[in-house]
């Protein structure tokens, strides 16, 4: 035994296991996995502006002075137009095109290209910017510096689609003054991400955005998507559908004599009780003309036994017919014609008129 263990420890000191450590980057945990934009917010937080982080679309108030939002959202001309009249009364629109929605997964390769809707666009256009899909067979748009208000800014962007301010030069990124407002657009959104916001001069492009307007306020941060009627519909109705579908099985299990209990092979008897035989038996009797000999011989025996019973108990000389009611719980109209009776009129007569006779017939024993 011991030599065996030692040549098993022996042939495993001359084993070598060859192996590969591979690292793979899956994202973020916590909030930053969520919230793409909470790097950005912090910043904001950091210094001395009041940040709101949202996640569905709604109206921006009086206190917010720069959203910074993706463009999916503005889908349709109510959400536009209610734009258009903020950033006309000082406010500062910032729009990313690209890798902006909170879905979108900053280490996966496969991001689906935006799709520019007409109420955005038509907006835009009315405000001096151009937004453009970058044409078939030609290189994405790369931004290597941007300016604003007179300085240059360090970014690292690319993109599929283009902007320009006043049909200048097109490129990543673009400013324009609006009314009281202003309106940018940033065709990358990854610069304000958290995984590229700390890069080249992302953070203070941000910060520039933020305090390039002079209308002060709240910075808000959406961190949503474009509302789409089938997403919701994928997204929450399916445990309904279930629920719904259980509940049908269910009651079709129920109600229908397939999805229900096995039926027992034999059915019901069909034998009727004694009552049913005693009332064929008396319509027979009743219609051979016999039932007063049938009758006859309970009524003797009655009498016999009831006037005894009477004299034995003192009660001699009172109504014979009464004292057998009291005894029975007959009322003393049907004693007296079960007892008086010649011949019943018909066959259920008769069967009501033997079955009192048989209970005076049982208390008197």
């Amino acid at each position: 035994m011991k030599k065996m263990l030692a040549m098993l420890l022996v042939s495993l000191s001359l084993t070598s296991c060859d192996y590969t450590e591979v690292e793979h980057e899956v994202g973020y945990k916590g909030k930053a996995r969520i919230n793409p934009w909470l790097a950005a917010e912090r910043f904001c937080g950091k210094t001395g502006n009041k940040v709101r982080s949202l996640v569905m679309w709604t109206v921006p108030g009086w206190e917010d002075a720069v959203w910074v939002m993706p463009t999916a959202i503005l889908s349709n001309a109510s959400f536009t137009r209610q734009m258009e009249d903020w950033v006309s009364d000082g406010g500062h629109l910032i729009l990313l095109v690209e890798h902006a929605d909170a879905e979108t997964n900053d280490w996966s390769a496969n991001e689906p290209e935006p799709d520019l809707e007409p109420a955005l666009t038509d907006m835009l256009d009315g405000m001096g910017i151009t937004l453009k899909d970058r044409e078939s067979g030609k290189d994405e748009m790369r931004g290597g510096t941007v300016e604003l208000d007179g300085k240059s800014y360090e970014i690292d962007a690319t993109s599929k689609t283009t902007v320009s301010a006043d049909h200048g030069r097109p490129g990543v990124f673009a400013s324009v003054a609006s009314g009281d407002g202003r309106v940018t657009v940033v065709t990358d959104g990854r610069i304000f991400r958290n995984r590229w916001i700390g890069e080249k001069d992302h953070a203070a492009l941000l910060d520039a955005l933020v305090r390039v307007t002079d209308y002060e306020g709240n910075v808000a941060f959406m961190r949503g998507s474009s509302i789409s009627l089938w997403d919701l519909l994928g997204k929450h109705l399916w445990p309904v559908l279930i629920g719904l579908g259980l509940l049908i099985g269910l009651w079709l299990w129920k109600n229908f004599t397939r999805f229900g209990p096995i039926e027992d092979a034999a059915g019901p008897s069909t034998l009727r009780g004694y009552d049913h035989h005693l009332e064929a038996l008396g319509d027979f009797q009743w219609r051979l003309d016999r039932a007063a000999g049938l009758l006859a011989p309970l009524r003797a025996q009655i009498l016999e036994r009831g006037q005894r019973l009477c004299t034995r108990s003192g009660r001699r000389d009172d109504d014979f017919f009464q004292f057998l009611a009291e005894r029975s719980g007959i009322p003393r109209e049907r004693v007296f014609r079960s007892l008086t009776e010649a011949a019943p009129s018909d066959a259920s007569v008769l069967t009501r008129t033997t079955a009192d006779l048989q209970l005076l017939l049982q208390v008197l024993h």
